[in-house]
């Protein structure tokens, strides 16, 4: 007997946006992915009321990446929305997600107000997780009873998952952002190697962009050109990344680069707030890793993670402290957002010998993206060059006095809504009484 299915894109749908999709199977829902991005407007989700209904019906939740785009929001439904149901990720995507989370986060909290949320939300929605590995099959319970899952291998993210999930004889495959070429630290998806599903679920991000002249070897080498020849003119060298992602390749390359070359008196180095915890992480992940790279690390204990060139720096002073010229991953892709990339870029950009090299595409409208697309179709970006940037001060005077009052406004509305709520939960429902008395008799 076959099975009635629905799909239906929350967010994340011909468009550019983070994914999130509902899945359902009989009375089975299924929440795949759940993204955001560093803007963290809530204006790209639907209404709070709405998520709440949608919450109470989710079964299990199936997360890809470990990148915002993918797993950004789901603390704000387990915050706002009361998500109360197991999310289901590879050890890496639930790992180095929470280092992603945790990057974006201190970042914003550093420099302005930010309560949409708290690292205590993110290690409240990181507590529902359930861990799988490749290949493994896990049957779902309740409502999703009969339907089982297996997460496979999509390339493309360390942990990254193609889903693949199964009901009597119905088959559904969800795979989105997979890789099907080999990189320097993870092998290409399996997803070809896989039987024909029933229905296929994935994506075309990047359908339509060009392809690189001579594909990927041409293109590091075009990216270690555009370095050396910063490094030759004096400049420092600036690559907006993300937290825990594609960076890691980036690493790997640049690092073997500098051991290459020999470079002295030149610094590689990954900024982010969570640097050395990514990296520790990453050198413990080896199982996740390419065959050929775990084979090494198995026969030489050798670690494609174990850099010789490059710096952890979890603060701009830390990277101060540092020589110059400098080549600096920083975490912040959208180049926005109080991100430590932002802040490099303010100090770096009125200089002609320093560089920005973008690696990756950043959401739509944001600052890194409108670079992108300028040198895309052969225009010099606008100039001069405005950006927002956020930074903490100690408040004095009105100031001072204005920022308390607006804080004790917020705490009694908190507290009118916190009594609200408790009046509505202690009201007696209507009809209890009477029905009291009849069983009385």
């Amino acid at each position: 007997m076959s099975s009635l299915v629905k799909f239906t894109p929350l967010w994340g749908a011909r468009n550019e946006q983070p994914m999130c999709y509902l899945l359902e199977i009989d009375e089975a829902c299924i929440l795949l992915d759940c993204g955001w991005d560093e803007s963290f407007d809530t204006r790209l989700l639907p209404p709070v009321r709405e998520l709440k209904k949608l919450a109470a019906k989710i079964d299990a939740v199936l997360l890809s990446h470990c990148d915002l785009s993918h797993l950004g929001a789901l603390p704000y439904l387990v915050k706002e929305c009361n998500l109360k149901a197991r999310v289901f990720a590879t050890v890496p995507v639930q790992k180095m997600g929470q280092l992603t989370m945790y990057d974006i986060v201190q970042s914003r909290l550093a420099k302005e107000e930010f309560d949409i949320l708290t690292l205590a939300d993110i290690d409240t929605a990181w507590d529902l997780f359930t861990q799988l590995r490749y290949q493994q099959t896990l049957s779902l319970t309740g409502k999703a009873d009969g339907i089982t899952i297996s997460p496979l291998n999509a390339g493309h993210m360390i942990g990254g998952a193609v889903w693949k999930i199964t009901k009597d004889s119905e088959e559904i495959v969800y795979a989105v952002d997979y890789n099907h070429a080999q990189d320097r630290h993870l092998d290409g998806t399996v997803l070809v190697d896989l039987p024909r599903p029933n229905i296929l679920i994935t994506d075309a991000y990047t359908a339509l962009d060009r392809p690189f002249p001579g594909g990927k070897k041409a293109r590091e080498l075009s990216l270690l050109q555009s370095v050396q020849s910063a490094i030759d003119s004096g400049g420092n060298v600036l690559l907006p990344c993300d937290a825990t992602g594609r960076v890691l390749e980036l690493m790997i390359v640049l690092d073997e680069y500098f051991a290459a070359r020999n470079l002295r008196g030149v610094t590689l180095a990954f900024l982010s707030s969570e640097s050395r915890s990514t990296v520790d992480m990453a050198m413990s992940q080896t199982t996740w890793l390419s065959k050929h790279v775990n084979h090494k690390f198995v026969q030489s204990r050798e670690n494609v993670f174990h850099f010789n060139h490059l710096k952890r720096c979890c603060t701009r002073a830390e990277l101060r402290s540092l020589p110059s010229p400098q080549v600096v991953l920083a975490s912040g892709l959208d180049l926005e957002t109080s991100s430590l990339a932002l802040d490099l870029f303010a100090e770096w950009a009125s200089d002609p010998r320093n560089s920005v090299i973008l690696t990756q595409k950043a959401r739509p409208n944001c600052f890194a993206r409108r670079l992108h697309d300028a040198l895309v179709e052969g225009r010099r970006p606008q100039s001069p060059i405005v950006i927002q940037m956020h930074k903490r001060v100690q408040l004095e005077g009105r100031e001072l006095r204005e920022h308390e009052e607006r804080e004790r406004a917020k705490a009694e509305e908190a507290k009118r809504k916190l009594d609200e709520e408790e009046a509505d939960e202690a009201a007696p429902i209507e009809g209890g009484t009477a029905a009291e008395g009849a069983g009385g008799e």
